[in-house]
């Protein structure tokens, strides 16, 4: 780990090779400049220390990604604290000689999963819908020949197109108040990013997108507005052969999702306890065959010193 020395330099702006990186994101809103100042971190990591401001992409200030509602999601900080989940080399995820590392790597474990259930010839297209900065997307590229990675939010859309289009961006991790470390974010080694293609759009309406091999829902079916849609267009455009990927926490709210959308996690009209697996299998039982079920964990840094640790729910189905 790394620690704050005491020293500052003369206030900076941010360097070119910084706003060229993050120039997509800034299209978001472009009347936005930050100011900032560097100041200096033993074994020569930098430090920006931001003014306080806070309207960077969405109309209100965001504290953090744990808040409630979709506008979250078109912040800078949740574009910069999902980079990190997505990107960070392992040092930099877990900066101590302890911690649940097993949590890890997140979007990265999804996409093998996929990858080892996966027919040879059920490779051609994949769909990666809540793929939030492209991770999973791109591990994606290594075993189907088109993934085409989805998101509501147009900000990580922006952000993992700057990844596909230059290899690499710059970003921020908070590690303490206004003290924030600069990173860099880096395609994934034996990726193909020729073979994604990243899209804004809705999960609950995704259109005409033909039949596909795979698609991926990774931490996406309890921020749905209406999941049961997005599971219904699964069973149509899959086919036989081809898997459903869904991982969820299941972590109901309804600043995201109407209680009477919910699939499980409540009663049900007889007043017995209905779990959100039984509540999807349900769904997916007549036209899908559950091929594997585990428990994975993911982390998701909030600062140096502050993280979100949570278990999903990971089922795999197969298409009959």
């Amino acid at each position: 780990s790394s620690h704050v020395g005491s020293s500052h330099s003369q206030p900076a702006r941010p360097t070119g090779r910084m706003l060229a990186s993050l120039s997509r994101l800034q299209h978001v809103a472009p009347h936005h400049r930050r100011s900032l100042r560097t100041a200096g971190l033993d074994r020569g990591v930098q430090v920006a220390v931001q003014q306080p401001r806070t309207r960077l992409f969405c109309s209100g200030p965001v504290r953090s990604t744990a808040a409630s509602g979709s506008v979250v999601y078109e912040s800078r900080r949740a574009v910069e604290e999902y980079l990190h989940f997505h990107y960070a080399p392992k040092e930099h995820a877990i900066p101590y000689s302890f911690g649940p590392v097993e949590a890890l790597e997140f979007p990265t474990r999804m996409a093998a999963i996929a990858a080892k259930h996966s027919k040879p010839d059920r490779r051609d297209v994949a769909y990666d819908v809540g793929c939030s900065v492209g991770r999973g997307t791109f591990e994606l590229t290594k075993t189907f020949d088109k993934v085409v990675g989805v998101d509501f939010s147009h900000a990580f859309i922006a952000a993992a197109n700057s990844l596909k289009d230059q290899g690499e961006i710059e970003y921020e991790a908070t590690e303490q108040a206004v003290l924030r470390s600069k990173l860099v974010a880096k395609l994934p080694e034996a990726a193909r990013p020729e073979r994604a293609e990243f899209k804004q759009g809705d999960a609950c309406n995704l259109g005409e997108i033909g039949d596909v091999d795979c698609i991926t829902a990774v931490n996406l079916l309890c921020r749905l507005p209406n999941p049961h849609a997005f599971l219904q267009k699964s069973i149509e455009c899959i086919r036989p052969g081809g898997l459903l990927v869904l991982v969820s926490p299941y972590s109901w709210l309804d600043e995201y999702t109407p209680q009477d959308k919910w699939l499980g996690g409540k009663v049900d009209q007889s007043g017995e306890a209905l779990s959100s697996h039984a509540a999807v299998t349900d769904i997916l039982g007549p036209f899908f065959e559950l091929v594997a079920r585990s428990d994975e964990a993911f982390l998701l840094r909030e600062h140096a010193r502050k993280f979100q640790w949570g278990v999903s729910d990971c089922t795999v189905w197969r298409r009959k």
